[in-house]
């Protein structure tokens, strides 16, 4: 069995830049997972990113690879607002980043996680083990996928998560219900259609919500009044996304939790609008009652002002977002993961980012809960990486 100091699992945003400051101070570490997967693999080709270009940086310590100097070495445009970058990019932007700041990531899956007797005991895929006196889970929110309980009992290809579709040329032809209004249902609604799918979108709120567009030429009072952070305009969002700590150490669990299920509630990048508006019908007040599969076909029943009706379609995609379990985290030995003391179903975490269980940190998705909406988007990781370096070092 090989021992390592800190074992990261997952290399997806938070894991990479984990792994460079880790790389950056001299600390051994085994970095698990396949760089970028959920990226790579469960997201559309078409896609584009909701972050602006100055906010879609990984983080290395002394800011040598950000999204803006691989541009400049590539001899790509760049804005830092405006021009949000394309999946494609983005991912040549990862592995650019890896190459230069991370080094190599060999793809070893993680199977099981048990406590030992100095630390914890970590099974692959395939079959060796590592020892770890310190562990740092950064896997992303795939394991929180949420699709309502009229859903959830039919089974693919009628329904899917939108983090499990296939690309959207696979639905062209095909009658399809996007459920949600946020960006993930909004950005799949306009490649579906786009791809020549029938699309429609189903939705319980009573309009869709449109995040303002870039200003360049913003006056200074403007620019003082709503100053742009990693996570939108204006001071609160600044607070937001520069002060996790602050967050964490002056709100009660309750409060957190209540204000990070609703903030950054859903809503549609600006440069979507176009694609959606007066193109794709949207159905507002909708409460789905029932789904059942009819002929080949998903029949919902869905309630609108009191009255029921019934919609039809080849496939209905559940863009409905996640919700934090840690019981969800299947990897994770039931011995340890019952240890580990929760605010509700997320972790209970220090201002390191770990557990109850000295030596297991958790970030990302599952982590904001503690720190804010921050850690919600890659954004946060600038908070993370620099944290988790000086910790795991002793």
């Amino acid at each position: 069995m090989s021992t390592v100091q800190a074992a990261i699992v997952g290399a997806g945003p938070y894991g990479l830049s984990i792994a460079a400051y880790l790389r950056a101070a001299g600390v051994g570490h085994r970095l698990l997972g396949q760089a970028m997967h959920s990226w790579a693999h469960c997201m559309p080709s078409g896609m584009m990113l909701r972050s602006e270009p100055f906010a879609s940086s990984l983080w290395d310590p002394r800011r040598r690879y950000t999204y803006a100097r691989f541009c400049a070495e590539r001899g790509l445009h760049y804005e830092p607002i405006g021009l949000p970058p394309t999946l494609q990019r983005f991912l040549e932007y990862a592995t650019w980043f890896q190459q230069h700041a991370v080094g190599d990531v060999p793809g070893d899956m993680v199977r099981h996680i048990r406590r030992d007797a100095k630390g914890f005991a970590l099974t692959l895929a395939d079959g060796s083990e590592l020892f770890a006196r310190k562990v740092v889970l950064a896997t992303g929110q795939m394991a929180f996928r949420s699709v309502p309980d009229e859903l959830a009992k039919l089974a693919a290809p009628h329904v899917v998560h939108s983090a499990l579709m296939d690309e959207p040329d696979t639905y062209r032809g095909q009658d399809v219900i996007v459920v949600g209004r946020g960006q993930s249902a909004l950005q799949w609604a306009a490649l579906l259609h786009e791809a020549g799918a029938r699309v429609r979108v189903l939705t319980r709120g009573d309009r869709l919500k449109w995040n303002g567009g870039p200003k360049p030429d913003r006056g200074w009072i403007d620019r003082v009044r709503k100053p742009y952070s990693g996570l939108g305009p204006g001071w609160r969002d600044i607070a937001i996304a520069e002060l996790p700590q602050v967050y964490r150490a002056m709100f009660p669990a309750p409060k957190r939790h209540r204000h990070v299920g609703e903030s950054f509630g859903p809503s549609g990048a600006w440069w979507l609008r176009s694609r959606v508006e007066n193109r794709i019908p949207t159905d507002f007040g909708s409460t789905l009652v029932d789904a059942r599969l009819a002929g080949g076909q998903v029949a919902l029943t869905v309630r609108q002002g009191g009255i029921e009706q019934e919609l039809r379609a080849d496939r209905v995609i559940a863009a409905t977002g996640f919700r934090i379990d840690l019981d969800r985290i299947d990897y994770l030995d039931p011995a340890l993961s019952a240890s580990i003391e929760r605010e509700g179903r997320a972790p209970r975490l220090d201002r390191h980012y770990q557990t109850s269980i000295a030596g297991l940190h958790i970030v990302g998705a599952a982590s904001a809960p503690t720190f804010g909406p921050v850690m919600r988007f890659m954004f946060g990781a600038k908070h993370v990486a620099p944290t988790l370096a000086h910790r795991l070092r002793r």
